[in-house]
């Protein structure tokens, strides 16, 4: 073989090597885009579940902020009997409002102490679903380019 063969036999191995280079790269770029996609999905359903359970904990604090307004009225209705039994009997008053003003307080520290809990508890819950997903994109990165040096090794 000449110079020019070889050198013409090199150009064709060349070719068709850029050729299989091509294929590849076009293959790959489809499983990341594939992975990306996968990727976006899985953040997408975390936000919407993230919003859902947003609007569930907004729906039960406006319960509770309902309940904890009735229960006010409740109070301010009770407390104004008590003001027209305070003619009859002052001392009997002073006892009742007591009592009154204790479960109310009771009430609301029970409140304040159950939605302390549930905040803490959505915070955690938020937390640990961050990490899955963070850990999840970073598993689906490992394993995309464990597949690209599987297909690399071939």
């Amino acid at each position: 073989m000449n110079f020019y063969e070889i050198l013409t036999l090199g150009g064709v191995m060349a070719t068709i090597l850029g050729a299989f280079l091509t294929l590849y790269a076009i293959i790959n770029n489809r499983t990341l885009k594939a992975e990306a996609r996968n990727t976006n999905e899985l953040i997408n359903q975390f936000r919407r579940e993230h919003n859902e359970t947003i609007n569930e904990f907004r729906r039960e604090h406006r319960e509770l902020i309902q309940k904890m307004s009735q229960s006010l009225e409740d109070f301010r209705r009770e407390h104004h009997e008590m003001m027209q039994k305070m003619t009859q009997s002052l001392e009997e008053f002073r006892r009742e409002h007591r009592e009154t003003m204790q479960t109310m307080m009771q009430a609301l520290e029970e409140f304040r102490r159950e939605h302390n809990e549930r905040m803490d508890e959505f915070r955690r819950s938020h937390e640990e679903t961050i990490r899955y997903i963070a850990n999840l994109i970073v598993t689906d990165g490992e394993r995309t380019r464990q597949e690209i040096r599987k297909k690399a090794r071939r």
